[in-house]
């Protein structure tokens, strides 16, 4: 949202809902609420080359109003569309606000689908969606069932999960349950950890290149428990780096969202862990084991830092066929090293 000195929210009134209700009850104007500040993970980049496509219903409209206020006020080139349902005309929310916007605006297109004359949100409109807006994210916001539909839509078109972003709501206090999300890291978290793990990288290579003497890990890692204990951890880690790998190998494509962002947190923990294993490059296998992590880690974290575009589309192909063979490499290498340094 644009706005600094204040916050807005919509709200729908809903039957098992305890604040909606409380506010249509009790709320009049002029009525101070003590509340905390909006938090959530579900951001996007406006100067992002990619388009953006906004599939919602309902009383989802609002973090997609947000989004088009902030490109129309701050000018932003990322192209916007919005594909709004309602049941009815009258069930429209900021109908004529996001008309107003589109009209003013050539990066932001908006469409009201009225489902009961014009059906719901279906696999045609997405297949055209997709041709019309390439390489998009997807954010999904509305009801649980039109949430479950869309996303469901989406995997079978072969989009991408870390391209689906979706933005969950419930009824607090009710019987409605809350619906499993798949959103990941947001663009600009991803950007950051990126780039702090490729200095942490660098650190360690500086580190490890000029034999820097650390007197507790030294003698940790002189003790063949201690190496136990941490070759072990590694190994653990290993397994989780490749879940993802396996469900994506399984089909099982309403999984691999959470995996893909547990894929990505594993990275920074595996370099702390090598690093505790061992602040030093070795020889032989264990020097292959180190630098086959380390370009793992380093290729994963530039796919993190910089994010799709054309420009470099070829590029980032490279670099994630390395990142797939360097991480089969490392963990070829880790299990040999592990299985004769415990057997000798």
């Amino acid at each position: 949202m644009t706005a600094r000195d204040h916050y807005e929210i919509t709200v729908k009134r809903e039957p098992h809902g305890t604040m909606s209700r409380w506010l249509f009850e009790h709320m009049r104007p002029g009525t101070a609420l003590a509340i905390l500040p909006p938090s959530g993970s579900c951001a996007f980049e406006l100067s992002d080359p990619r388009p953006l496509v906004c599939l919602v219903a309902g009383i989802g409209i609002t973090p997609a109003l947000g989004i088009c206020r902030s490109a129309a006020a701050s000018g932003a080139s990322r192209r916007i569309h919005v594909d709004y349902s309602a049941s009815a005309r009258e069930e429209i929310v900021c109908g004529d606000e996001l008309h107003g916007l589109a009209s003013s605006y050539p990066t932001i297109t908006f469409r009201a689908r009225i489902t009961r004359e014009d059906g719901r949100f279906n696999a045609a409109d997405l297949r055209r969606l997709a041709r019309e807006f390439p390489q998009s994210d997807w954010l999904i916001c509305g009801s649980r069932r039109f949430q479950s539909d869309a996303q469901r839509l989406l995997l079978r078109q072969r989009v991408a999960p870390e391209r689906i972003h979706v933005e969950s709501f419930e009824a607090a206090g009710g019987a409605i349950a809350a619906p499993k999300t798949t959103a990941v890291l947001s663009p600009r978290k991803r950007r950051t950890m990126g780039h702090w793990l490729l200095f942490a990288l660098a650190a360690y290579v500086v580190q490890a290149s000029l034999g820097v003497k650390w007197p507790l890990l030294d003698r940790l890692q002189a003790m063949t428990t201690y190496s136990a204990l941490t070759g072990t951890a590694l190994l653990v880690l290993l397994c989780m780096q490749w879940h993802l790998g396996y469900l994506r190998w399984q089909g099982r494509t309403l999984e691999v969202s959470w995996a893909y962002g547990l894929h990505i947190a594993t990275g920074p923990a595996v370099l702390g862990l090598i690093w505790l294993h061992s602040t030093h490059f070795g020889y032989a296998l264990s020097l292959a084991v180190n630098l086959s992590f380390l370009a793992s880690l380093a290729t994963g974290a530039i796919l993190g830092a910089y994010p799709r575009s054309p420009q470099w589309e070829t590029t980032r192909r490279m670099l994630l066929a390395g990142h797939i063979v360097m991480s089969c490499a490392g963990s070829a290498f880790a299990l040999v090293h592990g299985f004769t340094a415990l057997w000798y």
